[in-house]
């Protein structure tokens, strides 16, 4: 991707963990949302995948409303919900799924 000049963009959020990295960068008139992911699948691979948004402000101002209403839903939804596992536990879990293959 080429960079895009300092003198006119802002990191506004920057967040790495194991499922991947999310940043979001405004340039301009426009908001990017680069997610970059890291997953196992059911055979226990390592998977990694790459997405980019370069959004207008008005389709950013929507999604920032969707995400208000699912921040709402989501302060009251039930705590017993049951976490997102880890990716040592995914990875255990999907080389035992395969050895019962």
């Amino acid at each position: 991707m080429p960079q895009l000049s300092s003198a006119n963009t802002s990191c506004l959020f920057s967040l790495s963990g194991t499922f991947g990295d999310a940043q979001i960068v405004a340039a301009g008139s426009r908001i990017i949302i680069d997610l970059q992911t890291r997953n196992y699948d059911s055979g226990g691979i390592l998977r990694k995948a790459h997405a980019l948004a370069n959004l207008p402000l008005e389709t950013a101002s929507q999604i920032r409303d969707l995400l208000s209403q699912a921040i709402a839903a989501a302060a009251e939804a039930p705590q017993h919900q049951p976490g997102m596992w880890s990716d040592a536990t995914i990875a255990h879990t999907s080389r035992r799924l395969q050895s019962i293959r």
